[in-house]
């Protein structure tokens, strides 16, 4: 069931013979399966799609007449998938964006009115740095840049004690539950907060009975059941999510006073006094500019907002799983991932440890506000043996299919996921999961703007963050991109990833999921951000919840009567980071 680290020789035999000498099948003949899945390998970007590197940015053209596309993000949503791959990189997204801890404090002060300073007063000012880290919105890029750089050029001893600096360390967290509980984090050592928890365990050191006990080996042990869905669900349930956004996200967070639900809730109530009683005039949205004040009647991100949800595996367990033991395919970093020890059947009572150590970037989804609705791309480990499976992978510029059984002439897009006879008496053709797929090949022009970008050409400088330089970041593939709800026919398009989806990627939809991201207002007046869950009371084979997919309900936002619409959710711009927003603190602890 597991693509082994010994499978990897035959394959890359496989793809230097396929490139030299293509192998079409003579004879193919459509499965059940081919035939509903060959809507979802569409061929997205318009065969003139092309980029240029100038000055060190990727430059969308029209290879044709070598002219700027105006809409690169429609028109070739694959190439600008790998467009944001590329740039996201450069800009260090695992060390100097912000995570959900520095948008969404967990004790926000208020924003700083005109007699008032942070330092003096508990209050948060856009641009200062006497801002309280523990109260007030952080950016790491620029808060903690020579840390960050002496983390990068530090090794051994140094390296790791620099990582575990509580400045530092990223807040990851558990992915959602079906139940959707609020959210979990991993608690800082904060020693300037006294009334902050304490921090769990490492699960080398638990307190158990009186005794300290090394738990790791049972973890190891315990965490991969036999009988799991899917190899991609075991890590989705073990494994550091890190969900991060640039600065142009987090700076219209703070200057707009987004990061706590009090500002939220002015939005929502703004947007409905405008529905209610000026209708059918809208309010003008003006966002904080130049040192004044946000006037906000709906969230709306700048079109360069990014955020990216990123999958981190804990190397250990990467091994446990039969996942390469060779770190250099890897990009990797110093993290935590939280182990629930009742869940494991390791502790009768509640418990929880942090597993510390290098994790491997294994997944990770980027959206771009380049689109209204965002565009929506996610990426894969080669490594992953199900990354293919259920939908298939589809990209129509970086890498080319090296499926040797593709008809003569077919476009090289698409990878299908594997297949088998049920062998029944009166047998059926079905998924194959978990099998591994044949690594796709680089494209000419893709591999030379890696090149010239300086990504994925040479090795790691670093023992515990990841460079743009390292080869390994040529060992991710596209799932998919997306950016519409249906497509032209009107069918619900999917994407989803065999981590962050799994056990529900047959219906995962990036776009309708995020649609249902919105905020509404509870008897007291409090912000409510799951009015809209994540999943609906729809059931997979497996019994896991689905997310939705197709075009969102008008009804879930609005109520349906003869009297004069009212609001009932608010969507806050496709962000379920909302669920992060706590009420401001009126003084300090």
């Amino acid at each position: 069931m597991i693509l082994r680290s010994r499978f990897l020789l035959p394959i890359l035999i496989y793809i230097v013979i396929s490139a030299i000498f293509p192998v079409y099948a003579e004879n193919y003949k459509p499965t059940t399966i081919d035939s509903i899945l060959y809507f979802q390998a569409a061929v997205k970007d318009a065969e003139y799609c092309s980029l240029v590197v100038k000055n060190g940015e990727l430059i969308s053209i029209n290879r044709s007449t070598g002219k700027p596309l105006s809409n690169a993000a429609m028109t070739c949503p694959d190439m600008f998938s790998w467009k944001l791959f590329a740039e996201v990189i450069q800009d260090k997204f695992w060390s100097n964006w912000a995570d959900e801890n520095d948008n969404w404090p967990a004790q926000p002060y208020a924003l700083c009115q005109a007699d008032q300073r942070p330092g003096k007063d508990a209050c948060c000012q856009p641009g200062s740095t006497n801002n309280d880290p523990n109260h007030c919105p952080i950016y790491p890029g620029t808060q903690h840049t020579a840390k960050l750089k002496s983390l990068t050029e530090a090794l051994n001893e140094e390296a790791h004690t620099l990582a575990r600096d509580p400045a530092l360390q990223r807040d990851t967290r558990l992915p959602f539950h079906d139940a959707l509980h609020p959210l979990s984090r991993m608690i800082k050592l904060q020693s300037t907060t006294k009334t902050a928890d304490a921090p769990p365990p490492a699960c080398s050191a638990v307190p158990v009975n009186g005794k300290i006990e090394d738990l790791v080996a049972d973890i190891i042990k315990k965490f991969n059941p036999s009988d799991a869905e899917s190899t991609g669900r075991v890590i989705r349930q073990t494994n550091a999510e890190l969900t991060i956004r640039n600065q142009v996200f987090h700076d219209y967070l703070f200057t707009n006073n987004l990061y706590n639900a009090n500002g939220v809730v002015d939005v929502f109530k703004a947007n409905q006094k405008n529905l209610q009683t000026e209708a059918p005039y809208r309010r003008a949205n003006q966002s904080a500019y130049g040192g004044k004040a946000g006037m906000l009647s709906r969230v709306d991100l700048p079109p360069d907002a990014i955020m990216i949800k990123s999958n981190w595996l804990h190397h250990d367990l990467a091994i446990a799983l039969g996942l390469p033991d060779d770190p250099k395919q890897y990009i990797s970093k110093l993290l935590q991932t939280q182990i629930d020890l009742q869940a494991l059947g390791i502790s009768k009572s509640p418990l929880t440890c942090n597993l510390d150590g290098i994790h491997h970037l294994v997944a990770f989804h980027i959206s771009s506000k380049d689109i209204p609705n965002w565009v929506w791309t996610t990426f894969e480990h080669i490594s992953l043996p199900g990354r293919c499976d259920i939908t298939g992978c589809n990209d129509a510029y970086g890498y080319a299919s090296s499926d040797k059984n593709r008809p003569a002439g077919t476009a090289a897009n698409y990878v299908k996921p594997n297949q088998r006879s049920d062998q029944l008496n009166s047998p059926s053709i079905v998924f194959n999961p978990d099998q591994g797929y044949p690594v796709e090949i680089i494209r000419p022009e893709w591999d030379k703007l890696l090149t010239a970008l300086n990504i994925g050409s040479g090795s790691s400088t670093s023992q515990v963050e990841p460079d743009p330089e390292d080869v390994a970041w040529r060992n991710f593939r596209l799932k998919g991109s997306q950016v519409e709800f249906v497509n032209s026919i009107g069918q619900p398009t999917l994407l989803g990833n065999s981590v962050t989806e799994a056990g529900f990627m047959d219906g995962s939809s990036c776009i309708s999921c995020h649609a249902r991201a919105g905020a509404a207002l509870n008897s007291d007046g409090s912000a409510n951000f799951l009015a809209l869950s994540v999943f609906e009371r729809n059931l997979t084979d497996f019994g896991y919840a689905r997310s939705h997919h197709g075009i969102p309900d008008p009804f879930w936002f609005y109520n349906d009567n003869n009297s004069r619409p009212n609001m009932l959710v608010m969507q806050t711009d496709f962000i379920w980071g909302f669920l992060n927003a706590n009420p401001i603190v009126t003084s300090k602890p």
